[in-house]
């Protein structure tokens, strides 16, 4: 599987739809990431409410790390998440009505951000943002009273550039002399040592234990699967299949007893 994070991409793009526009990309633009401390917060608010390209300071914006990721459709294997899309602009009441200000209060940048961003679909999303309801939340942290911040929340819903497939469970043919059980998955060993083999249709790889433990690559007690495995006593046969771009089988069992 080609995994990739898309949501630094995403993030990097709603700030790059906002910074494109003749109005909103006149003022500082400053990506947060995630586990930023408050220090660095503080200094990314302080650079969001500098010099922009106006040569106006006081107000500016923060395009927050998305972090908000919610799966709603719990039926659908690997199937796309929704995820939560939040920006602020910040204002500094005293720097921005000052004279090197821009003199427009923080709810005009909101409410131009909000257009353009209702009418954009980012980087890796299948449609255009949903607004949520309420979209915009103004409020004064409780840390700086200075500042006046809008807050601007959107959802969307990631496309599936590879959606997760998974392997068949593998079949086991048991052969020798052997009993089965009712249940197919339990045999009693009659004489001798039976053969266990495995068939296991797109799968690249085949791991076995016969430990009780997971079959996996990384687990040191699995064995590859090259060839059918001779069963030397009573014990549980596991098996699971792999194959590159596709997530692991289910686990196949067989169970030998005297």
């Amino acid at each position: 599987m080609n995994y990739q994070d898309l949501w630094p991409l995403i993030q990097q793009d709603i700030l790059g739809a906002l910074a494109a526009d003749e109005f909103t990309g006149t003022r500082k633009i400053v990506a947060v990431e995630p586990g930023d401390v408050e220090s660095a917060l503080d200094t990314k608010v302080n650079a969001a409410l500098g010099v922009g390209l106006d040569g106006k300071i006081g107000v500016g914006s923060l395009i927050l790390p998305i972090e908000e990721a919610t799966d709603e459709n719990a039926n659908i294997p690997g199937g796309p998440l929704k995820l939560g899309i939040m920006v602020q602009w910040v204002e500094s009441v005293v720097l921005n009505r000052g004279p090197r200000g821009t003199g427009l209060p923080c709810r005009v940048w909101v409410a131009a951000s909000e257009k353009i961003l209702k009418l954009y679909t980012p980087v890796g999303f299948t449609q255009s943002l949903v607004p949520a309801s309420p979209v915009i939340h103004e409020f004064t942290p409780d840390r700086d009273a200075s500042l006046r911040v809008g807050q601007l929340k959107f959802f969307g819903s990631e496309a599936d550039f590879r959606p997760f497939q998974r392997l068949q469970r593998p079949q086991l043919i048991v052969t020798g002399n052997v009993t089965a059980r009712p249940d197919g998955n339990s045999y009693k060993i009659l004489s001798g040592q039976p053969l266990v083999t495995v068939n296991a249709p797109g799968a690249d790889r085949i791991f076995f234990t016969t430990d009780n433990s997971h079959p996996y690559e990384r687990n040191a007690t699995a064995t590859l699967y090259t060839q059918p495995v001779t069963i030397t006593g009573p014990g549980l046969f596991r098996v699971r299949a792999f194959a590159r771009g596709k997530t692991g089988s289910d686990t196949a069992a067989a169970n030998f007893f005297s």
